[in-house]
């Protein structure tokens, strides 16, 4: 999805069944559901078996004419079904294959089964996640899952720009648990330079105080960090700055839980958004916490852009989140909506690979047979 809003024509294989992602429970747009519809704008449908000849080859003249393929098979799997990097640079020698796989291509899980919630338990993700004495959670958002798709966009034009000098292509490969590993840096560097097996710190950070979330008057909750002594000035705590466990930062971090106290009283002491104009105009960063319906709502997430609202080929329109990254000629004009099972697939077999109706007719039955059986 990243790729197709950067300007590159993206053809999603699918096999008969569909991704397994269409068939999430929960809402969606006329039979569309919710999670399908979150990560597939910009992508042409293509219903393809790669276990059946005539599909695969069709699979291979795409090849032939693409520069990117990409796979989130477990290792092995590809290989099976003829499409693997050796094979397919044979067709294309110049094709980059990139593979995000569970585990990696080596060692002893290499061909387990894998979910984001396990990268991020094995990676120690959930081990600092949430508030001290509580069970174990996993971030919200999938954030293994996406961090192995945004590696994987970062390793592709890596190859991309290798290849405009050397004409070659080449694999790439990325783990969901490596991508876990890579997000937990600074908690794996703590523990190599102390030997303390890093925590949880509810909205807290390990090597800085004050930074956290603190409850207002009202109830609604607000988060600042990184910002003494002025907070404690705009708190009217001003007594604190001189106090002599929080002369310093390594002070203040070791005395953490004393000072969020002392800040969290003052915060109860008015309304959320009484704090948030008093800082905003301290120019202290802080913001409030907000559902995700008051952040769909937001003005500056709606001025940056990030609220989309796209056609859709079974009426009406879908709502998603927008690209984060802004570049001048990749406008939000060109954005399409996540595509139905096989909707492109003729529109792709012909205009792009020139096959005649009857052999279009013939993969299409193909799959459909497998599909049956």
């Amino acid at each position: 999805m990243i790729m197709g809003d950067l300007g590159a024509e993206v053809i999603k294989v699918e096999p008969p069944s569909g991704d397994p992602a269409r068939h999430f429970a929960g809402p969606g747009h006329r039979g569309e559901v919710f999670y399908y519809l979150a990560f597939n704008r910009n992508k042409k449908s293509v219903v393809l078996d790669l276990t059946v000849d005539s599909n695969r080859q069709a699979f291979w003249d795409l090849v032939r004419i693409s520069d990117i393929v990409w796979d989130n098979f477990r290792p092995g799997v590809i290989k099976r079904l003829g499409a693997s990097f050796y094979r397919l640079r044979r067709i294309n020698p110049s094709i980059i294959c990139c593979s995000i796989t569970g585990y990696g291509e080596t060692g002893p899980k290499r061909d387990l089964p894998c979910f984001d919630i396990v990268g991020q338990a094995l990676s120690g993700m959930m081990s600092v996640t949430g508030e001290p004495g509580r069970p174990p959670v996993r971030c919200g958002p999938p954030i293994g899952d996406l961090a192995a798709g945004m590696f994987g966009v970062i390793g592709v034009l890596a190859a991309l720009a290798e290849r405009q000098r050397t004409g070659k292509g080449q694999q790439v490969n990325v783990s969901l648990l490596d991508s876990c590993v890579s997000l937990m840096s600074y908690y794996f560097s703590y523990y190599f330079c102390s030997g303390v097996t890093p925590r949880p710190q509810g909205s807290g950070h390990l090597g800085t105080a004050p930074y956290g979330a603190y409850k207002t008057r009202d109830g609604r909750w607000i988060v600042t960090g990184v910002n003494w002594p002025r907070i404690a000035q705009v708190l009217g705590a001003e007594w604190a700055i001189n106090d002599a466990r929080f002369q310093s930062q390594q002070k203040r971090a070791e005395h953490k839980h004393d000072l969020d106290s002392i800040l969290q009283e003052c915060f109860l002491e008015a309304d959320a958004q009484q704090w948030l104009d008093l800082l905003d105009a301290e120019g202290i960063a802080v913001g409030l916490v907000k559902d995700v319906a008051e952040a769909a709502n937001d003005e500056q997430i709606i001025s940056n852009k990030m609220i989309i609202s796209l056609k859709h080929a079974l009426g009406g329109k879908v709502k998603l989140t927008g690209n984060p990254i802004k570049i001048h000629r990749v406008k939000q004009a060109k954005y399409s909506a996540p595509p139905l099972l096989g909707q492109h697939t003729e529109e792709v077999l012909k205009g792009l690979l020139g096959y005649p109706p009857d052999k279009v007719r013939k993969i299409k039955e193909d799959a459909q047979a497998v599909a049956i059986r």
